[in-house]
């Protein structure tokens, strides 16, 4: 059997498109203000990512 590789690019472009959602939604909503914009924008990312990438590695 073939090893299934992830699919980066993908992971990638799911991880800014519902990062940036989020930062959005927490923005427009006041949950985070854009003081704390940096920090929440960096571990959303980071959240996202690892989501992403365990998603990809299923069959």
């Amino acid at each position: 059997m073939r090893k299934i590789k992830p699919d980066v690019p993908g992971v990638i472009a799911g991880t800014v498109l519902s990062g940036s959602a989020t930062i959005w939604f927490l923005t427009d909503h006041g949950v985070v203000g854009t003081d704390d914009l940096g920090v929440s924008a960096a571990l959303l990312l980071v959240a996202a990512g690892i989501v992403g990438l365990a998603a990809s590695h299923r069959g």
